[in-house]
């Protein structure tokens, strides 16, 4: 069994479409579990709507409020017992073989490393605009990533370059992932670099999502130049307290190695 989890939050202009994208997946052995996090649109009035039309969606039943997308979704791995897990963002699209090509590949992985291995699989995105018009075929291309330093651990904690909405992880990874002890990381950022250092993670080099680009988008995909480096660059001297906490939390490196390791892969993104 997988359970794909989501966090919604005020997302119904584009909730539908992301939920009939998941349900119309080429392998249906899975729910969809999700928690809102204090939506105050249509949300609720909707997911009640497709939960009513197939058993697979779950809403949780949660009192904690808004948390934020970060521990909104902790919060659900948290409650998943399921074999794998794959997180969702409310306003993709995800293309029909998601599902089974990103399992496949998970499965083949337990079978060269066994199952009480911590496991991840990320993939590629197609960005699009809002009415799901090719902005780039390629998130990584777009954003001038290299998804090869998932294998440097040390690389992947100073850069991230998984997103989230195409993770999937296997049940042992959990025990890497939580608890969540940096939360000024992205959610995303921390699960892999955790399986990344503590087991395995592997990626599929083809979009797997249509990554919808609307303006209010909790990260999203920005198109990378000098401007967009250069206030990254203004950004990292103010962040050396997160690579202070998370040298500290991974061990065997510095706030100094990430440091470094940041500066030098954003300037190979201008290459």
């Amino acid at each position: 069994m997988i359970d794909i989890l989501m966090s919604t939050y005020n997302g119904a202009e584009f909730l539908s479409a992301q939920i009939d994208s998941i349900l119309a997946q080429d392998f249906r052995d899975f729910r969809l579990v999700i928690r809102d996090d204090g939506s105050t649109d249509d949300t609720i009035a909707l997911l009640q709507n497709y939960m009513a039309k197939d058993a697979r969606v779950v809403l949780t039943e949660d009192d904690r409020g808004n948390l934020g997308a970060r521990h909104s979704f902790f919060e659900l791995i948290e409650k998943s017992n399921a074999g794998f897990i794959m997180l969702s963002d409310q306003d993709d699209v995800w293309l029909p073989d998601k599902i089974s090509r990103t399992l496949s590949k998970i499965e083949e992985m337990t079978a060269a490393n066994g199952i009480e291995t911590p496991l991840a699989v990320f993939t590629d995105l197609t960005v699009v605009n809002a009415t799901l018009d090719m902005i780039d075929k390629s998130f990584w291309n777009y954003q001038r990533l290299d998804p090869d330093i998932s294998q440097d651990w040390k690389k992947l904690l100073a850069q991230n370059v998984v997103a989230g909405c195409t993770l999937m992880i296997n049940r042992t990874a959990k025990s890497v992932v939580l608890p969540f002890s940096i939360p000024e990381m992205m959610h995303d950022h921390w699960i892999a670099a955790r399986v990344a250092h503590h087991g395995k993670i592997a990626f599929l080099a083809e979009p797997t999502v249509l990554y919808r680009q609307h303006g209010r988008n909790v990260e999203g995909a920005k198109n990378v130049g000098i401007l967009y480096l250069g206030s990254k660059a203004s950004g990292i001297l103010g962040s050396i307290s997160v690579y202070r906490k998370a040298a500290a939390t991974f061990g065997d490196t510095t706030a100094y190695e990430l440091l470094k390791n940041k500066v030098l892969l954003n300037l190979k993104r201008l290459t």
